[in-house]
C-alpha cells in the first residue's frame, strides 16, 4: 500500500509540475542517478544501525524511481521516445542505466523483504535486457559500418553494457540465493565480459587516434565506467563464483589500478577545466552522467567491502584505507551533485507561455 500512495503522489505531482510548466525533458542516463543512490545505501548505509535513516532513503529512492517512469511514459505518450532515447547508436547505450538501476532496486526490495516484488522485478529485468541486447547489436553494426564516423564520440558509456548484464547475476543471486541456476549467472558472466572487452578496445582505440588531446573537450564523465565495469564484474563473481578467491583477488587488483588511473586523470581533467573555464563553469555544471561517478565509486566500495581475502597481510593493506575514504568521499559527492540537480532543475522551472488571444479571436 506504501508503494501505491508513494506513486499516486509522485504522479499527481509530475502531472502538476508539467502542466503549470515547460515540459520537463528526462536524459536517457536518469537510471544513473538511482544506480548511484542504490548502491551507497548497498554499500554505505546498510548495516550503519540507523535504520530510521535507512528507511527514509529507501522510499525517497523509491520516489525518484516513480518519477523517472513517469517521465519516460510521458516521452511515449509525447511521441519522442524513440527519438530521444533510442534512435543514436552511441547514446542508445545509455538505456543499460535502466537494467542496472532496476537490479539495484531489486537488490533493494531482497534486502527489504518484499520478495514477490523483487522476483516481479527480476524478471521483468531479464525481458528488458533481451530487449537492451538486441539493441547493443544494432548499435554495433552501425559504429562498425562507419567507425570513423562514430570514433570521436565514443565514451565510456558503451560499458554500460557490461554493467547492465552483470547487475542481473547480483540481482539473480540476491533474490533466488544459490537457487538462481549457475548456468545463467555463467552465460551473462561471459557475455559481460565480452561486452567490456569489445567496448574497452573501442575506448582505447578512439583515444589512441584522437587528433585532440585538450582533456577539457575529449574526456567524458563516463569514462570512470571504465573500472566501475570491473567493479561490478568482480561483485557478479563473488556472487557466483565465491570459490574463485585468487580469481576475484586479481579482478580487485586490475579494479584498484584503473581505479587509480582514470581518476589520475580525471584530476588532470579537473585541473585543466578549472584552468580554461573556471570552478563554476569547470565543475559545477550538472550533467546526468555525473552519477555515473558516483556508482562506479560505490561499486568499488562494495566490491571492496565483500572482497574474500586468501591472503590478509598483502591485501588489507591496500582494502582499509579504501573503507575508511571512500564512504566519505561518496557522501561529499552526492551531496554535491544533489545541489547541483536541484539548481538546474529550479532553472528549468519556467511557466509556460501563454498567447494572448487577438481581437478575432475574441
Amino acid at each position: 500500500m506504501t508503494f501505491v500512495l508513494l506513486f499516486i503522489t509522485i504522479l499527481l505531482i509530475a502531472v502538476i509540475v508539467n502542466l503549470k510548466v515547460d515540459r520537463l525533458t528526462i536524459s536517457t542516463v536518469a537510471g544513473a542517478p538511482i544506480m548511484a543512490m542504490g548502491i551507497m545505501l548497498k554499500g554505505v548505509f546498510t548495516g550503519a544501525g540507523i535504520p530510521l535513516v535507512y528507511d527514509i532513503l529507501f522510499y525517497c529512492l523509491i520516489g525518484i524511481a516513480y518519477w523517472v517512469i513517469i517521465h519516460y511514459t510521458f516521452d511515449l505518450l509525447h511521441g519522442v521516445f524513440f527519438s530521444s532515447h533510442i534512435k543514436d547508436p552511441l547514446a542508445s547505450f545509455a538505456t543499460g542505466t535502466w537494467i542496472a538501476a532496476t537490479s539495484i532496486m531489486t537488490v533493494l526490495l531482497t534486502d527489504k523483504e518484499f520478495h514477490l516484488l523483487s522476483h516481479i522485478l527480476l524478471f521483468m529485468n531479464l525481458f528488458f535486457w533481451s530487449l537492451y541486447v538486441v539493441l547493443v547489436i544494432r548499435n554495433y553494426l552501425f559504429i562498425f559500418r562507419k567507425i570513423n564516423n562514430y570514433l570521436p564520440n565514443i565514451h565510456g558509456g558503451l560499458l554500460l553494457s557490461c554493467v547492465a548484464t552483470q547487475s542481473l547475476v547480483i540481482s539473480g543471486y540476491h533474490s533466488y540465493g544459490d537457487s538462481f541456476p549457475q548456468v545463467y549467472a555463467n552465460i551473462l558472466l561471459t557475455i559481460g565480459f565480452i561486452f567490456y572487452l569489445l567496448n574497452l578496445c573501442l575506448i582505447v582505440y578512439r583515444y589512441i587516434n584522437m587528433q585532440n588531446r585538450d582533456l577539457t573537450d575529449s574526456w567524458k564523465n563516463t569514462n570512470c565506467i571504465i573500472h566501475g565495469a570491473i567493479s561490478i564484474t568482480g561483485v557478479s563473481l563473488i556472487t557466483s563464483h565465491v570459490e574463485a578467491v585468487g580469481f576475484i583477488e586479481s579482478i580487485w587488483i586490475i579494479s584498484l589500478t584503473l581505479f587509480f588511473t582514470i581518476e589520475a586523470i580525471e584530476v588532470i581533467w579537473a585541473v585543466q577545466r578549472i584552468k580554461k573555464l573556471g570552478w563554476k563553469e569547470g565543475l559545477f555544471i550538472y550533467s546526468p552522467t555525473q552519477w555515473a561517478r558516483i556508482f562506479t565509486f560505490g561499486m568499488f566500495l562494495f566490491f571492496t567491502e565483500n572482497l574474500p581475502i586468501s591472503n590478509p597481510s598483502l591485501l588489507e593493506s591496500l582494502q582499509n584505507p579504501v573503507l575508511l575514504v571512500l564512504p566519505i568521499i561518496m557522501i561529499i559527492l552526492i551531496l554535491i551533485e544533489m545541489y547541483l540537480l536541484a539548481a538546474h532543475y529550479y532553472k528549468k522551472l519556467k511557466p509556460k507561455h501563454i498567447q494572448p488571444l487577438h481581437s478575432h479571436e475574441m
